[in-house]
């Protein structure tokens, strides 16, 4: 896998009294920001060490320049389908800006002579730009790493990496590869290339993503459970609770919690399959089977709460209608999203939560 550096255009430090405030409005804003003076160009091509501190840990990676045609090719491996209406979107803010003001953030194997030459690179420099975000009191450190310092840096990706993984940002990937077919031959924009942050597997905490459904007025409480115990082993519990291995899941109803384990004549449905995922069962069995819901990402009786959130969030969301239902499913671990990558299959609409997340504004690569 073949890295670029690129001229990145990034903040101007003295005019951003609030981060939260600008790095929270500059998705939209960008063409304002950067009109009025908020960003300053680099001087050279580089590429750039990013470090994500939070209180219980830090993530390190690498930004750079990938070439769209690589997912074109299958080289940046993707597990979620795109939506016609997002990618839409997308494609009018990236022609309204000219610009890639966030990276799609990639995620591969570790590699241990990388890792090395990561560190040692970090070593020789002072940040280059760094700004902490009071919500969550997490920090973001940039080093600039000239190009011909970071061609060491580049061999171990050419010569080890042979694809990445998409973890966040399947509609600029998919946008990025439209934006280039569009052009054609035409002169113009250089659409050729992506903005990426690429961290390995050990580098990134892979989350749930959990579900509030709203029942049907006519389908009773007692009635859902009934239900479900045709697909689930259920136990109470004493309160709010994720669950603690694969195929459990954890439900809330009103104040009450409950354990459910898939009946293995469930399971056993889908043995044929490359990965049996908790959130594919929930969907397909549950959600389709019992609900009628054929369209979980479109449908508005389905809402999702991120795993940065406590199971409290979901029975929150729950005590919003007496109709509400809220599940917690075990994490995706990262074998089964590249088993699922590798097969050329897809996860279920809102299964993972990658953290740490990537901000718009660090740093922008122009068109």
């Amino acid at each position: 896998m073949k890295v670029y550096p690129f001229e990145g255009i990034y903040p101007n430090p003295d005019l951003i009294p609030s981060p939260e405030s600008f790095f929270g409005s500059v998705k939209h804003d960008y063409t304002e920001y950067y009109e009025n003076g908020f960003f300053l160009h680099a001087k050279e091509k580089a590429y750039y060490i990013l470090e994500i501190t939070t209180e219980t840990k830090s993530h390190t990676g690498i930004i750079a320049c990938l070439k769209i045609e690589d997912y074109s090719k299958g080289k940046i491996v993707k597990h979620e389908q795109t939506i016609a209406t997002s990618e839409q979107a997308m494609l009018k803010l990236i022609l309204l800006r000219g610009a890639m003001v966030k990276p799609v953030l990639l995620s591969h194997p570790e590699i241990k002579d990388l890792t090395k030459e990561i560190k040692k690179l970090k070593k020789k420099r002072a940040p280059f730009s760094q700004y902490t975000l009071l919500e969550g009191d997490i920090e973001y450190t940039l080093y600039q790493i000239p190009e011909k310092e970071g061609e060491q840096l580049a061999k171990i990706y050419n010569a080890h990496l042979p694809k990445v993984y998409i973890a966040d940002g399947h509609h600029r990937c998919s946008t990025g590869e439209k934006l280039l077919h569009l052009q054609g031959d035409k002169k113009g924009f250089d659409y050729s290339m992506i903005l990426a942050a690429l961290f390995s597997f050990d580098q990134l905490d892979v989350l749930d993503y959990n579900r509030v459904v709203e029942l049907p007025y006519h389908l009773k409480l007692t009635r859902f459970i009934a239900e479900l115990s045709h697909y689930f082993d259920i136990q109470i519990l004493d309160g709010p609770a994720k669950p603690q291995q694969k195929h459990e899941l954890t439900m809330v109803i009103q104040e009450d919690w409950f354990l459910l384990k898939w009946k293995p004549e469930v399971l056993s449905r889908y043995k044929k399959t490359s990965t049996i995922l908790d959130a594919h069962l929930l969907d397909k069995e549950i959600f389709e089977g019992i609900l009628g819901i054929t369209n979980v990402l479109e449908d508005k009786r389905v809402s999702y709460v991120s795993g940065i959130y406590g199971p409290e969030k979901i029975e929150e969301k729950v005590r919003e209608s007496a109709h509400h239902v809220g599940f917690c499913i075990y994490p995706v671990q990262f074998p089964e999203i590249v088993r699922v990558s590798d097969y050329h299959e897809t996860l279920p609409p809102k299964s993972t939560w990658f953290e740490p997340r990537m901000i718009n504004g660090l740093i922008v690569k122009s068109y």
